[in-house]
């Protein structure tokens, strides 16, 4: 066992919100896994994590409380690789138990990282995930792969553990866009014992892009209105004065350079109201596009690196206590949570060596989450998309996978419903 080392830091801007808002309900944790062409061997496994936590010191780190603020400490605790036998995402942060914030599990040909949000968003968690595979695959195969150069992941251990927002941050105000309305939500039973309920669909990205172009649209544009046109379909008339809102995440690394495998994101809503516009595909199409356009100006993308760290340079946040820093960001956290019917979050190409794209099949994500959240990601020309959902009711993940096969792109089905509970 590692010598634990005398180092402590403090959470990166965006993730302080986490600790104090997660629970059994949304464990804020998020799920990658990767698929591959052959069985994994778990022993191999654990030697391929021991070695990819070197390149990740965030992820060797435990969260504790202070007097004002969470912080993490390093630790010398090791993650054990296990089977796959929890229920997805579940809780990965225990305040009563000190842990390890990440978990890799197996199940038959996928390796499975789970992440607890306050560590690293998406794409810090992509990062770790490549380069688990990386290492795994060239201990499987040491003569094959015996002269494969180093993954281009190779950022210093200053900057894998940059806070991008303390970097970018400026002290220009932007004007705060109006808020929103609150947002329709969906209604129904919830899944038992706080499950989620996680369907995925894969299909060849080139037919997906090939619709989205013929609309002169973004791929994750396409998707958010293909998303909110099955919402509105699941909507009663009286339902139509409230708008259907996604949360679009936003990897600020696109716009500001930064090789953190910390949290360095801003969140876009996008918002239709089926009051005031029609319910077509198309017409929903073209109001996601202007809200797209002017979204993710550079204005915009510095107003959200300014907003979060506003929050956190408060003179009065700054000499409150814990406990009650924790009571206003759960009050803030549930006003927001209203303004939105769910979520979508494109994670986008995960880049690997050529050489490996004969033993890997695909990747995926989900998310614990209170609503239903989809999350994309395109590996080697095949897109997988991941529904999650707190509700038992499956109708909004049917209909958009029965949108896309009349739209002419063939959908393969995993989910981890039985016969009989909704299956897709």
């Amino acid at each position: 066992m590692r010598e634990a080392k005398s180092r402590w830091a403090q959470l990166d801007t965006a993730a302080k919100i986490f600790p104090c808002t997660s629970g059994r309900r949304d464990t804020k944790v998020f799920r990658f896994v990767c698929e591959l062409n052959e069985p994994v061997d778990p022993a191999l496994l654990q030697a391929a994590v021991e070695e990819t936590v070197d390149f990740f010191p965030g992820f060797r780190m435990v969260l504790k409380r202070g007097l004002f603020w969470y912080y993490l400490e390093d630790s010398a605790l090791q993650a054990a690789v296990q089977p796959d036998t929890r229920p997805p995402c579940s809780p990965l942060y225990d305040k009563e138990v000190t842990g390890l914030l990440f978990s890799v599990t197996w199940y038959s040909r996928c390796i499975n990282l789970e992440v607890y949000h306050a560590i690293s968003d998406g794409t810090g968690a992509m990062h770790f995930l490549r380069m688990l595979v990386f290492c795994y695959l060239k201990k499987s195969h040491p003569e094959a792969l015996a002269d494969l150069p180093q993954l281009d992941y190779d950022a210093s251990l200053p900057q894998s553990m940059d806070d991008g927002f303390e970097h970018y941050a400026t002290a220009e105000h932007k004007k705060k866009p109006p808020k929103l309305p609150p947002a329709y939500h969906l209604r129904g039973s919830r899944t038992p014992d706080f499950a989620l309920s996680v369907v995925v669909g894969a299909a060849p990205v080139e037919a997906l892009l090939a619709i989205s172009r013929a609309h002169n649209a973004s791929l994750t544009a396409f998707l958010c209105a293909l998303f909110i046109h099955c919402i509105g379909a699941r909507m009663q008339a009286r339902d139509y004065a409230q708008p259907v809102t996604l949360a679009v995440p936003i990897n600020l690394r696109n716009h500001f350079e930064s090789a953190s495998a910390r949290n360095f994101f801003g969140v876009m809503d996008v918002s239709y109201s089926f009051s005031q516009g029609g319910r077509s595909l198309e017409e929903i199409l073209k109001a996601v596009q202007e809200q797209f356009q002017t979204g993710l100006t550079p204005d915009q993308m510095q107003r959200r690196v300014n907003q979060y760290i506003g929050l956190i340079r408060n003179p009065f946040a700054r000499i409150t206590p814990l406990p009650l820093k924790d009571l206003a960001m759960k009050l803030g956290y549930r006003a927001n949570s209203r303004r939105e019917t769910g979520a979508l979050s494109n994670i986008g190409i995960v880049h690997m060596p050529e050489a490996l794209a004969e033993y890997i099949r695909q990747f995926s994500i989900f998310v614990s989450t209170e609503k239903l959240q989809l999350c994309t990601v395109t590996y080697n020309g095949r897109i997988t998309m991941g529904f999650s959902s707190a509700f038992q009711d499956m109708e909004v993940q049917k209909d958009f996978f029965r949108a896309l096969t009349r739209l002419g792109v063939p959908v393969e089905i995993d989910t981890n419903l039985q016969e009989g509970e909704g299956r897709p």
